[in-house]
């Protein structure tokens, strides 16, 4: 079990812990500030929790995996790997603070935008079928993979963002692809 997910002492049996974090806050002025939360017991439970609890994973594990089979589930193993990769470099750009902020990050991996049709899967991974369940076996084992790989094992280092569809916007229009990934598209920022 991850840290946020491991029980104190001093929490009841139906609470789990929170580690202590800091949290950007604006003042009544407009000033912003840095907060710092003391670790706490929490009754609230997402359905993530119980996930992570049932497929034995890690709870911050459990999203880079979860953002894998929400963005590239149904393509090929490639696919699946290469947006692995991006979530990963990003995960080490950021000083490895943790997958879960990475990739709920606002506007950066649609699935976990609740209005996108894959935000609902997230909540039942591997629950649509033999070729889903399948799937999600192999993403799960894909995020452990990166997740432990060297970085001269990674495809595509320095890069953090990609599309799938037709360039719609400016950042869009310098893309490359990978062979063997057919439905997304890749941009390094110089």
């Amino acid at each position: 079990m991850s840290k946020s997910v491991r029980k104190r002492k001093s929490c009841l049996e139906s609470q789990y812990w929170v580690q202590p974090y800091k949290r950007k806050r604006i003042d009544k002025t407009g000033k912003s500030y840095v907060e710092e939360v003391k670790g706490y017991c929490c009754h609230y439970r997402s359905p993530f929790h119980k996930i992570a609890e049932e497929e034995n994973l890690p709870f911050d594990l459990l999203y880079f995996a979860l953002t894998i089979y929400g963005e590239a589930r149904d393509q090929n193993d490639a696919s699946k790997y290469a947006i692995a990769w991006i979530i990963q470099n990003r995960f080490e750009k950021s000083g490895k603070i943790s997958y879960q902020k990475i990739v709920l990050r606002r506007r950066q991996f649609s699935c976990w935008m609740k209005s996108d049709p894959n935000y609902e899967k997230l909540k039942h991974p591997g629950n649509d079928g033999y070729a889903d369940k399948k799937a999600w076996q192999k993403i799960k084992n894909i995020a452990k993979e990166i997740q432990h790989a060297p970085k001269n094992k990674n495809p595509i280092p320095d890069v953090y963002h990609y599309f799938s569809g037709k360039p719609n916007k400016k950042w869009q229009t310098h893309f490359f692809d990978l062979p063997g990934v057919p439905n997304f598209h890749f941009v390094k920022f110089k």
